[in-house]
């Protein structure tokens, strides 16, 4: 979002052109010599005929909640706010970390006194609105380590640090992590003290928006810049080998699985290649259940708590494997036929569990034997999103959609009884999220722009299970020629791509990925854009890419590699005079110049200080969604598939002199304004209402075939006719699952 003027509200109108001016010159402006050396941390790895992700010398993991012993560290942080050294934190740290922990002055030590500290909330920030600054921050946590845990993978696992964090355990340096949205995580190995007190200390940079173009974002933002440790930190205990993650790959009528199993790099007494053969082979076992959400479980992020009963699973996949040595990941690939079975939309949010197991010294038969060794949990959705090949316009499960959206912010803002903002950060809980999800679902929307970050992991856990899309993006803010080159020649931004798309892989409601907002540039942005969607196809390959690029320029070329054409469109407000007409006329041109491509608005709207301003609200709002309906693509010709108001609530900003942007549909204290109420006739998209639809019975009997390649298959439509239980236990098993795929109630209108 690019509105504004320092110098107040009335100036906004020529907010665009100045800010995108502005930063060209910034940019240009900063010297060569700011351009880190600092690498990504996060590789791909050739395993055979298959890729995976290594960061930190260990597989990239699943950060979703596991039944595994967990310490969650989210009470009895300490905190010392510091200058610190830039040009440090930006730098090779092969070349630097002896200087690092010089400036540390001890603080990294197991034994550094830190009595005096200031206690801090984590997840949190270092800089709450409205007058946080960004700097630097040493974090520490004494944490007691049972002694059970001595003959297990340890690993500390961080949600997110913004911007550069490191991080050292009992005073060894275990590694460092740039980017402020997605997770990271070390393995704890020798440096972890079982029965003992650790001390986790990380020192987290969060440099100040606008000082460097070798950072993403790095430029003047239209939002809170919320530094620290932003995402929850917690310690995970697993087998020495384990499963580390499980990605699902779900198309209309087949699913792929993808299992890596990890060996930690420390000694172990679990089996392994090295304890001779007859303990190399091992088993991976996947069983598929049906889930049912409702008000009791929407909230639990154990994914076990959406199985109504656990004797009846749907399906069950099977393949041996050669256990992998310490230090060594093996992946488990299985693609089978899995047709006729509900698909997740937003009107019918369809979920289903897998439960991954690691058996040791089983058989070769699917169903004998071995040692149960490790389990991991997740769910996910089968649906299908494309661009249809007929017309330009996304098909989701091969209908076409038009998708109603509004802009959420991740964060948590306090206001004065007079609406003064207060205070301000990240942190949201569950109960939090469901609330804005709920107000999404109140002005009629059915997809939420996740701002201009990757999307909060609990309101992505709870998109899937209430039904709305969801679009996410990297931080590419207005980002310049020389960002670009900079950024990308760096790393920065894949690094990021991949991380995200990691994260989320087993997301059904995460429908796009955006590559960057309001950017600059011609050649530059379209060979970076390029490279962006390659990386994203490499990992993934099941959303569409887009950008959201300005709408005073409908004709923008730089659309050429994406799947969809993204635009900001403020006809009437920032540019032109007329909501309708001037949006009418840039949606033609943007189609003439992209025939074949979908247009997605990820941007309308408008400020409402006062209540004039509300009145002018109200005003874009009708004007531009009806030159918008013109065009939906779920009517005949038409091409647009999606329209998002920007935004939901009000949001703190850090653009000087404005201090909150109250383009919310909604108000501080939670009444509706007058354009909200016309959403919510207008949009009247049924999202949250998936239970309210009901699930046929039928559709939960999936036609199973053999995979392509590899494994065991054996089917399991109903586990209760193989066991031959009554007649009556079968009818209960159907009830139960024609109540799955939303919560039984639904909360959302």
């Amino acid at each position: 979002m690019t509105s504004n003027s320092p110098t107040g509200r009335a100036t906004r109108a020529g907010g665009v052109l100045v800010v995108a001016l502005t930063l060209a010159v910034v940019a240009g402006c900063l010297p060569a010599g700011t351009v880190g050396t600092l690498a990504p941390t996060l590789s791909i790895a050739d395993q055979g005929d298959v890729a995976i992700a290594i960061q930190n010398g260990m597989p990239v993991p699943d950060f979703g909640w596991q039944p595994r012993p967990r310490l969650d560290l989210d009470e009895g942080w300490l905190v010392e706010r510091t200058d610190l050294d830039p040009e440090l934190t930006m730098a090779d740290r092969s070349d630097v970390l002896p200087a690092i922990e010089a400036e540390a002055d001890g603080r990294q030590r197991a034994d550094y006194d830190d009595a005096g500290w200031e206690p801090i909330e984590v997840p949190g920030t270092i800089n709450p609105p409205p007058g946080g600054q960004e700097g630097g921050a040493w974090y520490r946590h004494h944490v007691e380590i049972p002694r059970s845990w001595a003959d297990q993978a340890v690993t500390i696992r961080i949600g997110a640090a913004n911007y550069v964090a490191d991080v050292w355990l009992n005073g060894t340096w275990l590694g460092y992590h740039e980017g402020g949205s997605t997770p990271f995580a070390f393995e704890a190995g020798g440096s972890l003290r079982p029965g003992d007190e650790n001390v986790l200390a990380i020192r987290v940079h969060a440099l100040p928006i606008g000082t460097r173009s070798d950072v993403a974002p790095w430029g003047l933002v239209d939002w809170w810049n919320y530094g620290g440790l932003t995402g929850p930190v917690w310690l995970e205990a697993a087998p020495p080998v384990h499963v580390s993650r499980a990605d699902v790959v779900a198309h209309l009528d087949a699913i792929d699985f993808r299992v890596v199993v990890h060996a930690s790099s420390g000694p172990t007494d679990e089996p392994s290649a090295s304890d001779g053969e007859e303990r190399t082979r091992g088993r991976v076992r996947l069983t598929v259940f049906a889930a049912t959400v409702d008000d009791a479980n929407v909230l639990d992020p154990d994914p076990r708590a959406l199985i109504a009963d656990d004797r009846l699973p749907l399906a069950w996949a099977s393949s041996g494997i050669d256990l992998p040595e310490a230090g060594a990941a093996t992946v488990v690939s299985l693609s089978v036929l899995f047709g006729d079975a509900d698909a997740w939309s937003p009107s019918r949010p369809a979920l289903y569990v897998l439960r991954t197991r690691l058996v040791a010294g089983a058989g070769e038969a699917a169903g004998e034997g071995g040692q149960m060794v490790d389990e991991l949990w997740t769910t996910f959705g089968i649906r299908h999103v494309a661009v249809d090949p007929q017309q330009p316009r996304v098909l989701l499960n091969g209908e076409p959609i038009f998708l109603r959206g509004v802009g959420i912010h991740s964060e948590k803002l306090t206001f004065s009884t007079a609406g003064t903002l207060l205070d301000g950060t990240p942190a949201q809980a569950p109960r939090d999220i469901l609330d804005v999800l709920e107000d999404a679902g109140g002005v009629g929307a059915n997809l939420v722009r996740a701002g201009h970050l990757p999307a909060d992991p609990t309101m992505l856990m709870l998109a899937d299970r209430l039904g709305f899309a969801v679009w996410e993006e990297i931080p590419m803010y207005h980002v310049t020629p020389l960002v670009f080159d900079r950024t990308m020649g760096r790393g920065v931004p894949q690094q990021m791509l991949r991380e995200m798309a990691l994260r989320d892989m087993n997301h059904p409601s995460v429908l796009f990925h955006g590559l960057a907002n309001e950017s600059t540039g011609g050649d530059e942005r379209t060979a970076a854009l390029a490279e962006l969607a390659e990386v994203d196809r490499a990992i993934d390959g099941t959303r569409l890419l887009g950008q959201a690029a300005y709408g005073w320029r409908p004709d923008d070329p730089t659309q050429e590699p994406l799947d969809v054409a993204g635009f900001t469109m403020y006809q009437g407000v920032f540019y032109g005079e007329d909501p309708d007409l001037d949006t009418r006329r840039a949606l033609r041109t943007a189609h003439e110049a992209n025939p074949t491509k979908p247009i997605v608005i990820l941007e309308f709207g408008r400020w409402a200080d006062t209540p004039a301003d509300e009145a002018r609200q109200l005003a874009i709002f009708e004007e531009t969604y009806a030159a918008i309906e013109r065009f939906r693509a779920d009517r005949p010709d038409g091409f647009v598939s999606a329209a998002t108001w920007w935004t939901l609530h009000d949001f703190a900003t850090q653009l000087p002199g404005i201090g909150v942007e109250d383009f919310g549909l909604i108000r501080p204290d939670g009444r509706t304004r007058p354009a909200g109420e016309a959403a919510a006739d207008a949009f009247a998209a049924p999202a949250g209402n998936g239970a309210e639809q009901g699930i046929d019975p039928e559709l939960a009997r999936p036609r199973v075939a053999p995979p392509v390649a590899g494994g065991d298959w054996t089917l399991a439509l109903y586990v209760a006719y193989a066991l031959g239980i009554s007649i009556a236990a079968i009818g209960a098993a159907l009830f139960v699952l024609t109540q799955r795929g939303g919560r039984a109630t639904g909360r959302m209108r």
